[in-house]
């Protein structure tokens, strides 16, 4: 049970950091509850943030666990028209149990949720996967009018893939 507390203390921590970083960079976090529960009994969530204006023809998915926070808190300039979603532990229950989580098909559900919500007027998307477990195909079968360009990006390149990919809004 100590590991078991250990990630479940380190997700709850890094979801405060995000949250906050949200609030600093100016956006909400939208949460989504998972559907079980964490090692510690409590809920688990699925948040993002939105940047930018809902209609934009140009955006950036951004998927992250602890880059995406620090990554926030530099603070954010996106071209004018240029939309950035960020989600921070779109699979909350790997994070807080330290295995790959129940039910299986809950990350791809969710992120085409949060792909329908906030970038279904997008005509180029550029998906960055800091944590290097989704399938593009998932955002591009829910934005089939979107030009999706899939990313997977290690931790270490995870700064200057970010700075690129906004750069390049």
């Amino acid at each position: 049970m100590d590991s078991e507390a250990n990630f479940v203390s380190d997700y709850r921590k890094a979801r405060r950091q995000f949250i906050a970083a949200c609030e600093w960079a100016g956006a909400d976090a939208i949460s989504r509850v998972h559907p079980a529960k964490g090692p510690d009994g409590k809920a688990l969530f699925c948040d993002s943030a939105a940047f930018g204006p809902r209609g934009a023809a140009r955006a950036l998915l951004l998927i992250a666990g602890p880059p995406l926070t620090d990554l926030l808190r530099r603070g954010l300039v996106l071209a004018q028209g240029a939309r950035l979603v960020a989600v921070h532990a779109l699979d909350p229950f790997a994070l807080a149990w330290g295995r790959p989580g129940v039910p299986v098909d809950w990350p791809q559900k969710t992120l085409a949720a949060i792909a329908a919500e906030d970038l279904r007027l997008a005509k180029n998307l550029t998906l960055l996967d800091l944590d290097g477990r989704v399938a593009g195909a998932t955002v591009a079968a829910v934005l089939p009018q979107a030009s999706v360009t899939y990313r997977a990006v290690k931790p270490e390149h995870a700064e200057q893939a970010f700075l690129s990919a906004i750069a390049a809004l």
